[in-house]
C-alpha cells in the first residue's frame, strides 16, 4: 500500500481503481468482528487507520468502504481526509453526526459554493430519516447556513430552493433560531416573507409553543416595518392577516390596532366583513383591554349590521356593549331607536352596568332614547344578577331631568316631544322613588298643568307605593288648575288623597257619592278623613240603613240632626256597620246611643256591650253603672271592646272597671279582673298586697301610673323577679322608700333596668326619683354612663367625670329631659357651662360635632347659642317639650338666613313645614307670613290632629293660631269667607281663614248646636271662643243642656260666671267634661260654681268618683264643703292634687286622708305614699313620728308641708324624715323654704348633716318643747347629736 501510494500520482483512473479493489478485497479478507487490520489492544485512531491501509486511494472508495471495514469509524474525526461525496455519505448517516462539534467539523471543510449540493443530499436525508436526526444537529446545520451560507446574497429563485433544501431541517426548529431564520427574508418580496412563512407553517405540528411564539413575534415585527403593511395589497384586512399569520396565532385585539396606520384605521377595519369581526372578536383571549374594542366600533361602519347578525359570546357582548350604548343613546329618530334597543341591543341590554345607566352616561341621551331607556329598564330589565338597582336607574333620570331650565323633552311644537303623557313617557315605573323635591324641579307649578289631567299619567300616579306627598301634590295641581275635574275620573288610590278639595266631593249628586263611596271602600278601604267624610255625607237626603251600608267608614260625616233624622230601626239593623267606623265624634256617640235605647234597645249584658262596637264612647256612665258587674267583667274578656273602651270618656272608663272592681276587692283579684290597657283606673288604696299575694307576672304586663307603681314597687323590688323584664309602666315606680329593704345588688339591678333601651318606652322619671337614685349611688357610679337613666345623668356632679369621659358622659346626657329637673337649680345653663369646659368648647359657635354631642341640651341654650350654632341645632330644637320667646326667635334667625338644610325662603312649600316637625308650633308670624295660605291650610290638616293627639297644651294651640291666622280684616257686609258647615268644621284646619269678625258672622246657631263638639275641640283661641259661647246662649235661651255642655272642651275655659249659671251640670258625665285637665286650667270660682251646680242635684255628692275628676279643683271649694268628703271617698278615690289649696283647706284633707289610709300605718312607706300629696295638711306631730319611720321623705314633699311644721323640725328630725334623701337638703339649699329652715337651725347642728349647709345660727338657746306636742315654736332648740 505505502509503495503504490508513493507513486499514486503516476498511475492512471484505472490503475487507482484495479489497486482500489485490491487493496478491499484484501481488506475484507481481514476481516474480522466488523473490524478490518486493527489490531486489538492497541489504540489505533481513525485517521491513521484510513492512512495506512488506504493512503491516497482513499479518494477513490466511498463513505460506506470505509465503515464496512471498521464499523465503529468516526468520519467526522477525519473529515478533512475526505472528499465532498464521502462528507455527503457521512452527513446522510445519522449516527455519524453526534452533536453540535461533529456538524462543525465536516461542514468546516466544506467550501460555501458546495453547501446547495450537499443541503440538498443532507435535505434528502433527513426526509429519509427524520426521527435519527437530532434537534441540536439539525440546528447546528442550520448555524451554518446562517453563519457562512450567505444567503441574503442570493437571488429570489435560489432563496426559494434554500426554502426547500432547509424545510426538514427547519422541523422541530429551536425557538432560538426563528429570528435568525426569519431574518433571511428581509428586504425581498412579499411573496418570499409570505413563502418563509408557508414553509413554517407546513410544518408547524413539529413546533413547540415556544418556537410559535417566537414566529408570532417575528411575523409581527415584520408587519411593523419601516413600511407598514407593506405586504397588504387589499380585500379583507382580516384575512390577510389571518393568511399572514397562518397557524401562528391572531394578534389580539390591541395589538390587531397597533398595526393599524393612524392614518388608514377607518379603511382598513371597514375591509373586515361583520362575519369576520364576529369571529375575530370570539376568540378567546383576544380581548384583553377593552377600550380598544371600542376603537373598532368607532371607525366601523356596519355596527348596526354587526349587532343584528353576529351571534358573540356573552363576555363579548358585554364588552362591545359600552362601545356602542353611545350610539343608541344618541340615536334621535324613534325608528332609529326601536332599531337600537329592540333589536340591535336586544341580546346586549342585560350586560348594562351601573356606570352605563349613570347619569354622566345617560345626561347627553336624546330625548326619544331616554324615553326608551326608561321604558325599557322600566319593564324589561332584569335586576336579579344586576350590579344596580331601580334606584339607580331612577338616581340618573333625576339627573337627566333636573338638567337645564322648563321641562326637558316638552316641546308642544315637535309631535315626537308634545305628548302629555310626560310622566309615563320619562319617569314610567320609577315613579316610586320620586320626591316632592323632585317633581318639583322637574315640572315646576307654571308647567305642570298640561300634563295633569293625561289619563296616562294618572294612571302611573295611582301607586301606593309612591311617597303620599308626591300623590297629595300632583292632586292639589289637578284641582287647583281644574276645580272642577270630574272625581270619577280620578284612577283607584288617587280618591284616598286628603288633599282633594270637599267642595269637589259636595258637589257630587246622590248616585255620583253612592259611585265615589264604593270606590273609596275598594280602594282606600273606606275614607277616615272627616273633612270628605262630612262631603259625602252631605249629598245624602234620607238616611236609611242602606245610607249607612253605602257610607260605611264616612258615616262619621252625617250631623247629628241627619243622625237623629234615621229611624231608630235603621240604626239597630246597621250597629254591625256603625260600630266599626273609628272617627266618631263623642256628639254623635251619644246621639246614636240615645236614639237606640229609647227605641227600647237594652245595653245590659256584655253582648249588647260588644255589639256597640265603637259607639260604646257614647254610652254614658249612669248607663254603664247599671250593667251588672259580672256582666261587665266578662266583657272585659274581649279585646277588642277594651281597645274601644279605651277611646271612651275617661268617666265611662272608670265606671267601667268600678264595677269590675266590685266583683271581687282583693288586690290580687282586682289586678287579675282589670284589663292591662285600662289598669290606670284601680284606686291606688286596692293596690296594697298582702304579703305572698302580689303576682309580679300579671302586675308588669298593665299600664300603671306612677302613683299607683309607686305603692307596689316594694313588693316587686324585694322578689327575684328579672329587673329587665320589669316594663317602664312598673319601674317608674322607683322610689327610695320603696328598696330602703333591698340589698345594694338589687337596687343597682333596677336602677339599671331604667336606662334607656332600644325598642322600649322610657321609663318616666321624676326629680325626686332621679337624685334618688343618684344618692343611692353617688360614690359607686361605672364610666359607662349608657347604664343609667339619662335623666339621673343630670344630677351628677361633674368634679367625678374625669377628662377623658367627658364626650362619653355628655353623649349619654344628650338623651335627657333637661325640664325635668327644677327650675331652681338651673341645670341647664351650668351643665352647657360643664360641657364647654369639659368638652374644650371656645369661642361662640357650637359645631356639628358639638351639637351631635350635646343632644337635648339644645333645649336648654340661650337664644345667642342657638343663632351662632349649626344649623344641625334645629334638629336637635325638635325634639324640645318647650321653646322659650328666646330661642323661637333664634330659630327663625337660622330659618330666615338661607343656610340651613331647608333653603333659602323663596324654595319654601308644604314640606318645609313637615320637615320642621315640631317646631312650627312655636313659630311666629315672620315665617308664617312666608307662606301662602292654601299651603298653611294644607299644612294644619295634617299638622293639628297630630298636636291633638300628642295632647299639646291649649295655651301653645292658642298661640300657633294667633301667629298663622290672618289678622282680623276690616268690618265688611255680611259673611265673605263662606257659610260655617258641618264640612267646614270637619277639616282638621278650621277655623283657619276665618278672622274673628268672619268666625262670628259665617257661623249660624244651627250649625253650632249640630257640629258643637266638632267646633269645640278644634276652637283655641279666647275671642273665638266667646262667640261660641254667645251663639251657644243664643240657641239655648232657656239653659245649655248636660249633653250640649259635655262638648265645650276648652271653650269652656272662656265662660263666664254667668255663662256657667246657664249650664245644667246634673250628671257626672258632665262634671268629669268639664273638669277636664287637658282642656286647661280654671279660675277657683268658676270651677266652685260647676262643683256646687252638680251638688245642687239631688243624689250628687263628693264621692270618690268626683273627686278624681275634680281632683285640684277641689282647691276652690270652702272648708265646710270639703268637710263633708267622707274617709271612703279620699279612699277610694286616685290620689289627688291638692297643692294649690289653702293651709286650712290641706289641713282638712289631710284629715279625712288620715283617717282614710290610717289601716296602713303599719307599713309606714305604704302609708306614706298614700297620704304623701296630703301632709301639706298634717301637724307636726305625724311629721316627726314619721321621721322615725325611715320612710326616705324627697325634698318636694318635705318644702310642702306647712311653714310652721317646717319651722318645728329638727335637724334630727329631717335627718330622719329624707334618709337616703338627705343630699338633696344641699342640692336645694337655694330654694327659700330650704334657706328659712337653714338659718333657723343651729350651724354646728347642720355641721352634723355633712353636707356643707351654711347659714345656720350660731350659739346655744333655751331648750324648745319635747317633740310630741304640736308647738310650732321648736326652732330654738339644743339639738342632740346625729345617732350613728
Amino acid at each position: 500500500m505505502k509503495g503504490f501510494n508513493n507513486v499514486n500520482s503516476q498511475l492512471s483512473e484505472a490503475q487507482n481503481q484495479e489497486f482500489l479493489k485490491f487493496g478491499l478485497s484484501y481488506l475484507k479478507g481481514q476481516l474480522s468482528s466488523g473490524f478490518s487490520c486493527v489490531v486489538s489492544g492497541t489504540d489505533t485512531t481513525d485517521r491513521d487507520w484510513l492512512q495506512d491501509n488506504f493512503g491516497r486511494f482513499r479518494f477513490q472508495a466511498s463513505f460506506e468502504d470505509f465503515l464496512s471495514l471498521k464499523k465503529d469509524f468516526k468520519g467526522a474525526e477525519v473529515a478533512d481526509l475526505l472528499t465532498f461525496s464521502q462528507l455527503k455519505e457521512l452527513a446522510a448517516i445519522p449516527s455519524q453526526l453526534n452533536g453540535t462539534q461533529d456538524v462543525t467539523k465536516v461542514t468546516t471543510v466544506i467550501d460555501p459554493a458546495d453547501f446547495a449540493a450537499f443541503f440538498d443530499s443532507l435535505s434528502q436525508a433527513v426526509v429519509a430519516q427524520p426521527e435519527n436526526y437530532t434537534q441540536e444537529v439539525k440546528s447546528a446545520f442550520l448555524h451554518v447556513i446562517f453563519d457562512r451560507g450567505d444567503l441574503p446574497a442570493v437571488g429570489d429563485d435560489d432563496f426559494l430552493q434554500w426554502l426547500m433544501r432547509l424545510k426538514p431541517l427547519l422541523v422541530d426548529l429551536s425557538p432560538n433560531l426563528v429570528n435568525r431564520f426569519v431574518s433571511l427574508a428581509a428586504n425581498r418580496s412579499c411573496a418570499i416573507s409570505q413563502e418563509m412563512l408557508n414553509v413554517l407553517d407546513a410544518i408547524q405540528t413539529t413546533l413547540s409553543n415556544i418556537t410559535k411564539t417566537e414566529i408570532y413575534k417575528n411575523i409581527l415585527l415584520i408587519l411593523q416595518d419601516q413600511t407598514p403593511l407593506k405586504c397588504y395589497s387589499g380585500g379583507s384586512f382580516y384575512l390577510f392577516l389571518k393568511n399572514t399569520f397562518l397557524s401562528f396565532g391572531f394578534p389580539d385585539v390591541s395589538t390587531l390596532i397597533s398595526l393599524l396606520p393612524p392614518t388608514r384605521k377607518s379603511e382598513l377595519l371597514n375591509t373586515i366583513s361583520t362575519s369576520e369581526l364576529g369571529q375575530l372578536l370570539s376568540q378567546p383571549g383576544v380581548i384583553i383591554n377593552s377600550p380598544d374594542v371600542c376603537i373598532i366600533f368607532s371607525h366601523y361602519n356596519n355596527t348596526a349590521t354587526f349587532l343584528q347578525s353576529e351571534d358573540v359570546p356573552d363576555d363579548v357582548r358585554r364588552t362591545i356593549l359600552p362601545c356602542v350604548w353611545p350610539l343608541a343613546l344618541s340615536s334621535s329618530s324613534r325608528s332609529e331607536v326601536d332599531l337600537w334597543f329592540n333589536v340591535r341591543l336586544k341580546n346586549y341590554l342585560r350586560f348594562l352596568t351601573k356606570e352605563l345607566i349613570s347619569s354622566t352616561e345617560v345626561q347627553n341621551a336624546s330625548c326619544l332614547a331616554f324615553q326608551k331607556l326608561v321604558s325599557v329598564m322600566g319593564n324589561n330589565f332584569t335586576y336579579n344578577s344586576s350590579e344596580f338597582g331601580r334606584e339607580d336607574v331612577y338616581s340618573s333620570i333625576r339627573s337627566y331631568l333636573s338638567a337645564g331650565s322648563g321641562v326637558r323633552c316638552y316641546d308642544p311644537r315637535d309631535p315626537e316631544l308634545n305628548s302629555s303623557s310626560w310622566f309615563v313617557n320619562y319617569i314610567g315605573s320609577f315613579i316610586t322613588f320620586i320626591t316632592l323635591d323632585d317633581l318639583t324641579s322637574f315640572v315646576n307649578t307654571t308647567q305642570i298643568e298640561v300634563f295633569l289631567e293625561d289619563k296616562a299619567n294618572l294612571e302611573l300616579f295611582n301607586n301606593t307605593a309612591i311617597p303620599q306627598d308626591v300623590t297629595n301634590y300632583y292632586i292639589i295641581q289637578l284641582f287647583e288648575f281644574n276645580p272642577s275635574f270630574g272625581l270619577l275620573m280620578l284612577p283607584g288610590s288617587l280618591l284616598c288623597s286628603s288633599d282633594i278639595p270637599s267642595s269637589v266631593f259636595s258637589s257630587l249628586n246622590e248616585d255620583d257619592t253612592m259611585a265615589i263611596l264604593d270606590k273609596l271602600k275598594t280602594f282606600c278601604n273606606g275614607t277616615r278623613d272627616p273633612e270628605i267624610s262630612a262631603a259625602l255625607a252631605s249629598n245624602v237626603k234620607t238616611v236609611t240603613a242602606q245610607t249607612f251600608q253605602d257610607l260605611g267608614s264616612a258615616s262619621s260625616g252625617l250631623t247629628n240632626s241627619q243622625i237623629l233624622s234615621a229611624p231608630p230601626g235603621a240604626l239597630l239593623s246597621s250597629l254591625p256597620t256603625l260600630g266599626s267606623v273609628t272617627t266618631w265624634g263623642q256628639d254623635q256617640a251619644n246621639t246614636i246611643i240615645r236614639s237606640i235605647t229609647s227605641s227600647g234597645f237594652q245595653i245590659t249584658s256584655s253582648a249588647s256591650l260588644e255589639s256597640l262596637g265603637t259607639l260604646i264612647v257614647g254610652v254614658p256612665s249612669a248607663l254603664m253603672d247599671k250593667i251588672s258587674a259580672a256582666e261587665l267583667l266578662n266583657a272585659s274578656k274581649n279585646p277588642l271592646l277594651v281597645s274601644n273602651m279605651l277611646a271612651a270618656p275617661k268617666v265611662v272608663q272608670e265606671t267601667f272597671i268600678r264595677k269590675i272592681i266590685s266583683v271581687d276587692t282583693s288586690p290580687a283579684k282586682v289586678v287579675q279582673n282589670v284589663p292591662d290597657a285600662l289598669a290606670a283606673e284601680i284606686p291606688p288604696s286596692l293596690l296594697v298586697f298582702a304579703e305572698g299575694t302580689a303576682d309580679i307576672s300579671v302586675i308588669n304586663n298593665k299600664k300603671w301610673t306612677s302613683d299607683q307603681a309607686s305603692l307596689f314597687f316594694a313588693t316587686v323590688a324585694e322578689t327575684d323577679f328579672d329587673s329587665e323584664q320589669l316594663s317602664s309602666s312598673v319601674l317608674q315606680g322607683f322610689t327610695c322608700g320603696a328598696v330602703r329593704k333591698t340589698g345594694k345588688p338589687r337596687f343597682k339591678q333596677l336602677i339599671h333596668a331604667c336606662r334607656p333601651r332600644k325598642g322600649r318606652a322610657k321609663v318616666e322619671l321624676k326629680e325626686p326619683q332621679l337624685t334618688c337614685m343618684y344618692n343611692l349611688l353617688r360614690d359607686e357610679l361605672s364610666l359607662n354612663f349608657t347604664d343609667y337613666p339619662s335623666d339621673m345623668l343630670l344630677y351628677l356632679n361633674i368634679q367625678d367625670v374625669q377628662k377623658g369621659n367627658c364626650r362619653s358622659y355628655f353623649s349619654a346626657l344628650g338623651a335627657a329631659d333637661f325640664t325635668v329637673a327644677s327650675g331652681i337649680l338651673n341645670k341647664g345653663p351650668k351643665k352647657f357651662s360643664e360641657a364647654k369646659n369639659c368638652l374644650g368648647i371656645s369661642g361662640p359657635r357650637l359645631s356639628r360635632d358639638n351639637l351631635e354631642v350635646l343632644g337635648n341640651m339644645a333645649c336648654s341654650l340661650e337664644g345667642s347659642d342657638i343663632r351662632n350654632s349649626d344649623p344641625l341645632i334645629l334638629e336637635n330644637l325638635k325634639a324640645c317639650k318647650d321653646l322659650s320667646d328666646g330661642q323661637v326667635a333664634a330659630v327663625e334667625t337660622l330659618l330666615l338666613s338661607g343656610k340651613t338644610k331647608y333653603g333659602d325662603v323663596t324654595s319654601w312649600n308644604q314640606q318645609t313645614l313637615e320637615s320642621l316637625g315640631t317646631l312650627p308650633l312655636y313659630l311666629t308670624g315672620s315665617i308664617w307670613s312666608q307662606f301662602k295660605a292654601p299651603t298653611k291650610k294644607r299644612f294644619l290638616k295634617r299638622f293639628m290632629p297630630n298636636l291633638r293627639k300628642e295632647k299639646t297644651q291649649k295655651t301653645k294651640l292658642k298661640k300657633l293660631f294667633e301667629e298663622i291666622n290672618p289678622r282680623l280684616t276690616k268690618r265688611g257686609a255680611g259673611c265673605t269667607e263662606g257659610n260655617i258647615t258641618q264640612v267646614t268644621v270637619s277639616d282638621p284646619s278650621f277655623p283657619f281663614g276665618y278672622d274673628l269678625l268672619q268666625f262670628n258672622l259665617c257661623l249660624d246657631a244651627p250649625v253650632l248646636k249640630d257640629n258643637l263638639n266638632s267646633i269645640c275641640q278644634k276652637v283655641d283661641d279666647d275671642g273665638y271662643q266667646r262667640v261660641i259661647l254667645n251663639k251657644l246662649n243664643q240657641a239655648f235661651p232657656t239653659g245649655v243642656p248636660d249633653q250640649e255642655v259635655q262638648m265645650l272642651a276648652s271653650v269652656s275655659r272662656a265662660a263666664t260666671l254667668d255663662d256657667i249659671s246657664r249650664w245644667s251640670i246634673t250628671s257626672l258625665d258632665t262634671l268629669a267634661a268639664l273638669m277636664d285637665p287637658e282642656n286647661g286650667a280654671w279660675e277657683k270660682p268658676k270651677t266652685k260654681e260647676i262643683i256646687t251646680k252638680y251638688l245642687n242635684t239631688s243624689g250628687n255628692s263628693l264621692g270618690s268618683r268626683e273627686l278624681n275628676f275634680i281632683d285640684s279643683n277641689l282647691c276652690s271649694l270652702d272648708t265646710s264643703m270639703l268637710q263633708i268628703i267622707t274617709s271612703d271617698s279620699i279612699g277610694n278615690a286616685k290620689l289627688l292634687n291638692v297643692a294649690s289649696c289653702s293651709a286650712e283647706q290641706k289641713r282638712v284633707l289631710y284629715e279625712i286622708s288620715n283617717s282614710s289610709f290610717g289601716i296602713h300605718r303599719d307599713n309606714p312607706v305604704m302609708f306614706y305614699n298614700l297620704v304623701k300629696g296630703y301632709l301639706g295638711g298634717a301637724p307636726r306631730a305625724d311629721i316627726v313620728t314619721l321621721s322615725t319611720q325611715n320612710i326616705n321623705m324627697d325634698v318636694n314633699t318635705l318644702t310642702s308641708l306647712d311653714n310652721d311644721v317646717i319651722s318645728g323640725l329638727t335637724v334630727t328630725d329631717v335627718r330622719g324624715l329624707m334618709g337616703e334623701n338627705l343630699p338633696d337638703l344641699k342640692l336645694f339649699e337655694n330654694d327659700t323654704v330650704v334657706q328659712t329652715w337653714v338659718t333657723q337651725q343651729l350651724q354646728s347642728d347642720l355641721d352634723t348633716l355633712n353636707l356643707g349647709l351654711l347659714g345656720g345660727r350660731a350659739g346655744l338657746i333655751t331648750p324648745a318643747p319635747s317633740s310630741n306636742t304640736t308647738a310650732t315654736n321648736t326652732t330654738d332648740q339644743i339639738l342632740q347629736p346625729a345617732p350613728t
